[in-house]
């Protein structure tokens, strides 16, 4: 539980912008939470990317690289916030979360709650009106508290699930970080088990292995951005985590059976033929 001395550096607001970006940078002196309200994007933390949309909360410790990325499609609308001398019990001093918890929650019922929060901080800090100081130690210790609850259903659960439900929470989880190009071992660690099960579970299930499957979500995130946007290929690999976009374009023939440019190419005339018609 959070002690009640975290102060609140700053706080702000990025809002619809399709060509925001932040390069790689680090805090020395605080932690920083990121709360997307709307939108998609991609969040590359301590060297992992993180395809992130409305509802996910990110978590940047003192000292961890990270780099933000909005979608040109659907732009990113998020608050940010530092915060120094968090002091939360069973955790470095100067951290939000546990080192080895993921940095990208998924806030589910506390969504809502969240934003709430954010939205009340940014309000409070921009009027400073009488008191605004005792409201935002307030919230800014509200918000902590949910994290830190937020961070403990992330570890435990898979707790007490039957094979089928496993297999759910899996395919949510690769849904989210499907940009991760992590091994099955990865997973398996993020999920406390054998890869042999976890592999086993998820195959019964869906009739795909989980890095085979993440590899077609990144193929079929390529193919939205070739057709609805003028992103050249190379910035698509990249925007995707491959750092070779010749690597990329092997691998998405290879899974599509053509061509990024052959496939833009085709989808291109076949939409001007529908609208012909």
């Amino acid at each position: 539980m959070a002690a009640v001395s975290p102060t609140l550096v700053y706080i702000g607001k990025i809002s619809g912008n399709p060509k925001w970006s932040f390069p790689s940078h680090q805090h020395k002196d605080l932690s920083e939470m990121v709360f997307i309200a709307e939108g998609e994007g991609v969040i590359k933390i301590d060297g992992q990317p993180y395809a992130v949309q409305q509802g996910d909360l990110l978590i940047y410790n003192q000292g961890v690289l990270h780099e933000e990325c909005s979608s040109p499609i659907c732009p990113l609308t998020l608050y940010y916030c530092g915060v120094a001398n968090p002091n939360i019990e069973g955790i470095c001093e100067h951290d939000l979360i546990p080192r080895n918890a993921s940095p990208h929650i998924k806030t589910r019922e506390y969504a809502g709650k969240i934003s709430m929060i954010f939205a009340s901080i940014h309000e409070e800090s921009s009027l400073q009106e009488r008191g605004h100081s005792i409201v935002l130690q307030s919230l800014l210790v509200t918000l902590i508290t949910w994290i830190q609850r937020l961070v403990q259903i992330d570890q435990t659960a898979v707790k007490d699930r039957d094979p089928d439900s496993l297999a759910v929470q899996i395919k949510e989880y690769l849904d989210l970080n499907y940009l991760r190009h992590v091994q099955l071992k990865d997973i398996a660690e993020h999920f406390h088990m054998n890869a042999y099960y976890l592999s086993h579970v998820f195959k019964h299930k869906y009739n795909d292995s989980p890095i085979n499957y993440m590899l077609y979500r990144r193929m079929g995130e390529a193919k939205r951005l070739l057709v609805n946007t003028e992103m050249k290929v190379a910035e698509i690999a990249g925007f995707l985590g491959y750092e070779n976009a010749n690597y990329f374009t092997i691998l998405f023939t290879r899974t599509m059976g053509e061509s990024p440019t052959q496939y833009k190419k085709n989808e291109s005339r076949e939409r001007v033929n529908l609208l012909e018609s």
